[in-house]
């Protein structure tokens, strides 16, 4: 039997991708930025990936201009980890029929995702589950048109039966010279609720391999930070209130969190909703059910050291519930999580839950 370090195993992908993107940085003549930097030599950029949009800012002294690169690396995630994109790797995956296999030849962003997932989903008993992806279309969180879709019980078991994420229906082996994923199931995936979180992550290591010591990077609302801001202080992250159908930042916040050298991710149902025929419809798959969650939590955010944990387990959180989250964070303190939830009461009204280090974190 071969035993599996996931810390090992990642640290050796972000090895092979960091490799690669540094030769791309160091060949590329326009990768030195001549744009005039203000006196603190801090530096931004901006831009979509991934159906959303991220948002990069770094102190260096060398003045370099880091937005091709960072660009390349979120590109190469969309090319191994977007469902959207019919090359993707992983879109190949879930084409793939019962009982066959593919090998995986220098595909470390996805191989990384996949150990990743598989780790939170044994963890949660199954509460993050990337196989959920069936039902996802099904129930028409894809494109949040239902038209007169029906949903039948009988339709709703069909798939229960094929969203198995389990090392029986889908696992990867060592090959000679790469890795072979081997597909037991009739399954699909979508590593979306890892693969954000984890973008952040490949880049954090990018710019500490750069030795550049203060950053923010954020993809989609899912972020990690070092050292200082522009101003000498911690970085300073709203939380956003659940309010329906609002924007990002559109209104006040619910507190604002001071972080350095911490990643964090928020989740919520507030945004990602439909409703037909007087029933409203939360974007969260319960995977034991097959069903739209219908308990009253909110909002989950997570404070971690790192970001794909950190957007994982505030996913898994929000098909747990409030309660059932308390208990297995009570019964897991070797994650290290630190969690603030928002639900909603009988009347209507917000309540709030924190575990005890998160106000640690909360400067307004």
């Amino acid at each position: 039997m071969q035993i599996f370090n996931l810390n090992m195993q990642l640290k050796i992908y972000f090895t092979i991708l960091l490799n690669l993107i540094l030769l791309v940085a160091c060949s590329d003549p326009n990768n030195q930025s001549d744009v005039i930097s203000e006196p603190s030599n801090y530096f931004q950029t901006t831009g979509y990936a991934q159906g959303t949009t991220y948002n990069v800012i770094y102190k260096d002294e060398k003045k370099r201009d880091l937005s091709k690169t960072v660009d390349s690396i979120l590109k190469a995630f969309d090319q191994e980890l977007s469902i959207y994109v019919d090359s993707s790797t992983i879109s190949i995956v879930n084409k793939l029929p019962k009982d066959s296999s593919l090998q995986l030849m220098n595909k470390p962003l996805f191989e990384a995702c996949f150990r990743l997932a598989k780790t939170v989903y044994n963890k949660t008993n199954h509460s993050f589950n990337p196989a959920i992806y069936p039902l996802v279309k099904y129930w028409g969180f894809l494109n949040f048109e239902q038209g007169d879709t029906l949903h039948l019980q009988s339709e709703i078991d069909s798939l229960l039966h094929i969203i198995d994420f389990s090392d029986s229906a889908i696992f990867i082996l060592p090959g000679d010279n790469y890795n072979i994923i081997y597909k037991k199931q009739t399954a699909s995936f979508d590593f979306n609720a890892i693969a954000q979180g984890y973008s952040v992550d490949v880049i954090a290591n990018y710019l500490d391999k750069l030795g550049i010591q203060h950053y923010m990077i954020e993809v989609g609302g899912e972020l990690i930070t070092k050292g200082v801001n522009s101003k000498g202080a911690t970085w300073k992250i709203g939380i956003d209130k659940p309010i329906e159908n609002s924007k990002p930042g559109e209104e006040e916040f619910q507190i604002i969190a001071g972080l350095s050298n911490h990643a964090l991710a928020t989740s919520g149902n507030y945004r990602k909703f439909y409703e037909k025929d007087g029933i409203k419809y939360s974007h969260t798959i319960d995977p034991t059910t097959g069903k739209p969650v219908q308990h009253q939590l909110l909002s989950t955010t997570v404070i971690t050291k790192n970001c794909a944990l950190a957007d994982a387990y505030a996913t898994a959180f929000m098909v747990m519930g409030t309660e059932k989250t308390k208990t297995f964070i009570q019964d897991n303190p070797d994650l290290q999580l630190s969690v603030y939830l928002i639900s909603s009461d009988s009347t209507g009204n917000w309540t709030t839950w924190q575990t005890e280090d998160f106000g640690n974190f909360i400067v307004e």
